[in-house]
C-alpha cells in the first residue's frame, strides 16, 4: 500500500504543476494590448450670425433746375389817355367823338382808337381812328358822325409796340450723384464652448487565452 503512493506523488506534483500553468495561462493578465475609447472633451466653436446693416449707396439722378436767359418780347409803349368828349350837333342831325392820347415812352408810333358808338333809339355803330403819335407828345382822335345824335360812347386804345430785353428762367436737367440707405447683409464669426468626443488608445493587461481569441 505503501508502494502505490509513492508511485502516485511523483505524478501529482506534475499534474498540479500543469494545472497551475493553464490557469495563469488562461487567467492571469499577463499580455499588454491596446484598445479605443471615446474621450468627452472641450473645445471652441467658431459659428456665423448673420448681421444687417446700412450703407449709403450712390445713384445717378435726374435734377430740375433753372437758368435765367434772356430773351425779346414785344410790349405795348407806354401812353396816358389825358380826356375824351363827344357832342351832338345842334339839332340832332350828327355828333363827334373825341379822345386825346398823349404818348410817355420813348418810342414813336401810331395809335388806333375804336369807339363803340350807342346812339339814340339803341342803334349800335363802331368807328376807328388812328393817328401817328411822337414820343412825348399829345394827339387828338376824332370820329364824326351824319345822321343821328349820340347817347353813348366807349373806346379802346391800341398803342403800336416795341421789343424790350425781358428774363424768364428756363428749366432744364442735368445728372447728379445721390445717396440712398442700402440694407446689406454679413456672416458676424463668434465662438462658443461646446463638448465633444475623440478616439483616445489605451493599454491594458489581459490573459494569454483571451490575448490569443481577441486580438
Amino acid at each position: 500500500m505503501v508502494e502505490v503512493i509513492i508511485r502516485w506523488k511523483p505524478l501529482a506534483i506534475g499534474l498540479g504543476s500543469a494545472l497551475a500553468f493553464l490557469l495563469v495561462f488562461c487567467l492571469a493578465p499577463i499580455k499588454v494590448v491596446s484598445y479605443t475609447v471615446d474621450e468627452m472633451y472641450q473645445t471652441t466653436e467658431t459659428y456665423y450670425v448673420t448681421e444687417a446693416y446700412t450703407v449709403e449707396e450712390p445713384y445717378v439722378d435726374i435734377e430740375i433746375y433753372y437758368e435765367t436767359e434772356p430773351y425779346d418780347k414785344s410790349v405795348p409803349i407806354d401812353y396816358v389817355v389825358t380826356g375824351e368828349e363827344g357832342y351832338n350837333y345842334f339839332g340832332g342831325g350828327g355828333f363827334y367823338v373825341r379822345v386825346y392820347i398823349k404818348n410817355t415812352d420813348s418810342i414813336s408810333g401810331t395809335f388806333t382808337v375804336v369807339f363803340d358808338l350807342t346812339l339814340e333809339g339803341g342803334v349800335k355803330d363802331t368807328e376807328s381812328k388812328s393817328k401817328y403819335i411822337a414820343a412825348g407828345k399829345e394827339e387828338m382822335l376824332t370820329v364824326s358822325y351824319h345822321g343821328a345824335a349820340l347817347r353813348f360812347f366807349a373806346h379802346s386804345v391800341t398803342p403800336p409796340t416795341k421789343n424790350v430785353t425781358v428774363y424768364r428762367d428756363v428749366p432744364k436737367t442735368r445728372e447728379v450723384i445721390k445717396y440712398r440707405p442700402v440694407i446689406k447683409y454679413r456672416d458676424i464669426p463668434k465662438e462658443r464652448t461646446v463638448w465633444e468626443t475623440r478616439p483616445v488608445t489605451r493599454w491594458k493587461m489581459v490573459p494569454m487565452l483571451e490575448y490569443l481569441r481577441s486580438y
